[in-house]
């Protein structure tokens, strides 16, 4: 065998992967419109790494007013720090806000309504995934107190503001609210175990799956609501799953070359939903609709009216628990 071919298959495996993830590349999308929004301001939770990053770099290249609602101030000053770097243009506001404290919520909300009364658009970005239990300041557990209940509050004490704003309320939901989620109201809040053999992150699921019943309510109730699935993405979201080997890496980097998006291209996905004129007339979240890869994509749940009702009461409920006396 000539030696060669020893080097000729490599070269044409990485070539085959390189232009597949270029056809992939296409088919999940990018947003072509890059008109100015100037003058227009866009609040972002979780926006220091990864998709809210992302999204913050490219509505400010756009000349956009961002706040960059963080819970970690140092890292969103580094984060504007490097968006600083690749463009000058729009602005960006850093305020504190940790959706695990209700009186963090609450005081961000206050400095919202005081500075900037009114606003275009509302990203509820900020998720997590956890593999050990982990609480709110509540005691909810965090994939419910930060996923779906911080962003409920936040909205609550804001709605005012986005219906006279005439505002746009972004929800970045997963497939995974697809995979054998339920809303389990009897353990609303609380951490319950993985059953065994279970490969799929439940109490991650169920929090996405809130995110889209929560957007359901929205759009029922008039507002201007759209709800999306960025795809699975290179990000530190997985920052507090178990790590993996060296080798496992090198094994997983083809199938992650094929499958997984950069932060940027996930982005893009919450990009659409916050500055284009997405159709909903017939394919909205009521009809279970939501975006993906850029297009609108039916859901496989079938979404109960009643349940959507019972979620969000119950949701007030537990708000209002911990309201300020």
């Amino acid at each position: 065998m000539s030696p060669y071919v020893y080097l000729v298959i490599p070269v044409g495996i990485g070539l085959g992967l390189y232009l597949l993830r270029k056809i992939r590349e296409l088919q999940w999308g990018w947003v072509r419109n890059r008109y100015p929004l100037t003058g227009r301001l866009f609040i972002i939770t979780g926006s220091n790494t990864g998709l809210g990053y992302e999204t913050a770099k490219a509505l400010v290249s756009r000349e956009a007013t961002v706040i960059m609602a963080c819970r970690d101030m140092e890292k969103a000053n580094n984060a504007i720090e490097n968006i600083r770097k690749i463009t000058k243009n729009g602005e960006l506001i850093p305020l504190q806000l940790d959706l695990a404290s209700f009186d963090s919520t609450r005081k961000f909300a206050a400095e919202i309504k005081a500075k900037y009364p009114t606003f275009d658009c509302l990203i509820n970005n900020a998720g997590l995934g956890i593999e050990t239990p982990q609480y709110t300041q509540e005691g909810y557990e965090l994939h419910c107190g930060v996923n779906h209940l911080g962003h409920f509050l936040l909205f609550d004490l804001l709605k005012d503001n986005i219906k006279n704003s005439n505002a746009r309320v972004v929800v970045v939901s997963s497939k995974l609210h697809e995979i054998r989620t339920k809303i389990d109201l009897e353990n609303f809040g609380k951490w319950v175990e993985r059953p065994r053999g279970e490969r799929f992150n439940l109490l991650y699921g169920n929090s996405k799956l809130m995110n889209f019943y929560f957007t359901r309510e929205l759009y029922k109730n008039g507002y201007d609501a759209h709800v999306l699935c960025p795809g699975l993405c290179n990000t530190d979201f997985f920052r507090y799953y178990f790590q993996r080997k060296w080798y496992q890496y090198v094994l997983l980097a083809p199938i992650a070359l094929v499958l997984v998006r950069s932060a940027e291209q996930g982005a893009q996905n919450i990009i659409h939903c916050a500055t284009d004129n997405v159709n909903t007339d017939a394919k909205n979240p009521c009809t279970g609709y939501y975006v993906s890869s850029l297009k609108m994509t039916k859901s496989k749940v079938q979404f109960d009216e009643a349940v959507s009702e019972q979620l969000w009461k119950e949701s007030e409920r537990q708000v209002a628990l911990h309201s300020p006396k």
